[in-house]
């Protein structure tokens, strides 16, 4: 049953859109903490009510991945998306608040970034070393941007889900946006240090499972992404961090090139401790609760 709130039509909270496709374990409540300057716009597919239904200003019930059910909003409700200059597009278990996602929004307009995320915050699950934070650093151009919590300038979006191929279910999908904007990204792409979020651990779930696993299966995803990446002649690349760019409220205290120095120092611990980290998950389930705390170190 789809709803579409009047607000929706009457621009409440102007420019901004956060897109989510939620379940029934979402933490889409932590987005709504404190003042908001984005609509939320929700996919449910859950098999009960959407939790949230009340205080986002667009939902429809619907199942299915994140961005095959964008590229339906896309398909079926063009006009209630043009006036979006930006798009957060964003898993539902994300933790983040509503202040950190507006000043996201804020750094994408005064930087004219296509594409940014905030880095994760290592008490949580890091898929990929690049995205984790690093201490001391405002932000950090890349060549990768995980699809968990995407960050596009519309009209970049607007590119992608004209070529995207809604078989393809999380799996690749970050290495194919980042593709569809082209060779000349330098100074387009960051990711975000200033801000943080929390990608919660699996083993924190009910049932201890992604339900991304619900709607297809790790094998068909994973087949899916290689028919997709040959057919479009997709190019993967590996992870870069083309400059950075040090916390500018420090660097007014420490000189820059003490901040750069700091950075590359906390670069090398974070491997090491993320080295021990991901040891420690591996371990989990074999020696017991007792290593929890480490499991969740703050670096």
């Amino acid at each position: 049953m789809e709803q579409i709130p009047k607000s929706i039509t009457s621009g409440r909270k102007g420019k901004y859109l956060v897109f989510t496709s939620a379940g029934d374990n979402n933490n889409v409540s932590e987005w709504l903490i404190g003042p908001r300057e984005f609509d939320i716009w929700a996919c449910y597919y859950g098999d009960t009510v959407f939790n949230c239904a009340e205080h986002v200003e667009f939902h429809v019930s619907k199942k299915g991945g994140k961005f095959p059910n964008l590229q339906y909003i896309y398909q079926h409700y063009q006009k209630q998306l043009e006036k979006y200059e930006a798009v957060f597009v964003l898993d539902d278990d994300i933790i983040i608040s509503a202040t950190d996602i507006n000043r996201l929004f804020e750094i994408r307009e005064q930087h004219d970034l296509w594409l940014l995320q905030p880095a994760f915050n290592p008490r949580g699950k890091i898929s990929h070393p690049i995205t984790e934070r690093i201490p001391f650093c405002f932000m950090r151009y890349t060549n990768f941007i995980e699809n968990g919590c995407a960050l596009f300038r519309k009209d970049k979006l607007d590119d992608f889900m004209d070529v995207f191929d809604s078989t393809l279910v999380g799996y690749g999908t970050d290495y194919w946006f980042i593709d569809s904007l082209g060779p000349d990204i330098v100074g387009k792409v960051a990711i975000i240090d200033e801000v943080t979020c929390i990608n919660p651990y699996d083993h924190t779930k009910d049932g201890g499972k992604r339900e991304i696993e619900l709607l297809q299966e790790n094998a068909m995803r994973a087949r899916n992404w290689e028919i997709i990446k040959e057919k479009h002649n997709i190019q993967v690349q590996s992870h870069i961090e083309f400059s950075l760019i040090p916390s500018l409220l420090k660097a007014n205290v420490v000189s820059k090139g003490v901040m750069i120095w700091l950075i590359k120092f906390n670069h090398k611990s974070i491997r090491l401790i993320r080295f021990y980290r991901q040891w420690l998950i591996r371990n989990y389930y074999k020696y017991g609760g007792a290593v929890k705390r480490l499991i969740y170190y703050r670096s």
